[in-house]
């Protein structure tokens, strides 16, 4: 086999795996606090995009955001509300009707992060294993394994959710800054991740035997 289009044949693989995995975040308008909001009004508590994926072959969430300054130690916590079948409106009061959810994953800036399951009552909140926040710059994300987030009567691949950014030394619904996406929640994204890397491999094999029939050698 011409090993230059081996080359291409892998490189055609790695990116049909990183298609596959790169899923498509929501995107949220830049100094968009919300009315009522009295905290601090740090880039890091601005959202700029979020992104919740799924990966059903692992059973794992992919929590990520990235805000309009970077995250520190300051005291903010990065809400996500998940709707897993049983949300309801909890901020209708408040203006917004449309954000359902029945559980949170808290990420918080000083690494540490929970998840709190408020359905079926009475809420149980577990902590994340140190390590599992991960903070770059503006970016905060975490995968979290889907026994930490059982079904209420949906599929997990159909999940949906909100983010908001919370300021610690504010208390009540005047300590959140931002919500994305506005009054509704966004779709879990489905990554079948694990059938990129098949293709990957699929086609290295191949690649490999084809060499082997050249050579009559095995390659290491």
């Amino acid at each position: 086999m011409n090993f230059k289009i081996a080359k291409q044949v892998i490189t055609a693989a790695m990116l049909c795996g990183s298609l596959q995995a790169n899923a498509s975040a929501i995107n949220d308008a830049a100094g968009d606090f919300i009315n009522g909001y009295t905290g601090n009004q740090a880039g890091a508590l601005d959202v700029i995009s979020a992104l919740v994926t799924y990966n059903p072959n692992t059973d794992i969430f992919h929590f990520e955001s990235i805000l309009n300054g970077p995250v520190t130690g300051s005291g903010a916590a990065y809400i996500w509300g998940l709707n897993r079948g049983a949300g309801t409106g909890r901020f209708a009061a408040n203006g917004l009707p449309n954000v359902l959810f029945d559980s949170i994953v808290r990420l918080n800036a000083d690494g540490t992060g929970a998840v709190s399951l408020l359905v079926p009552a009475p809420p149980a909140t577990s902590d994340l294993a140190t390590g599992t926040v991960k903070i770059v710059g503006n970016q905060i994300y975490a995968d979290i394994a889907g026994s930490f987030l059982p079904t209420q009567g949906s599929d997990k691949t159909a999940y949906t959710w909100n983010l908001w950014p919370r300021d610690g030394s504010v208390t009540g619904f005047a300590g959140i800054s931002d919500f994305a996406p506005d009054n509704t929640n966004a779709a879990v994204q489905v990554v079948p991740l694990p059938t990129a890397l098949w293709l990957f491999s699929s086609a290295l094999g191949f690649i490999i035997l084809n060499r082997k029939r050249i050579t009559g050698k095995a390659s290491c």
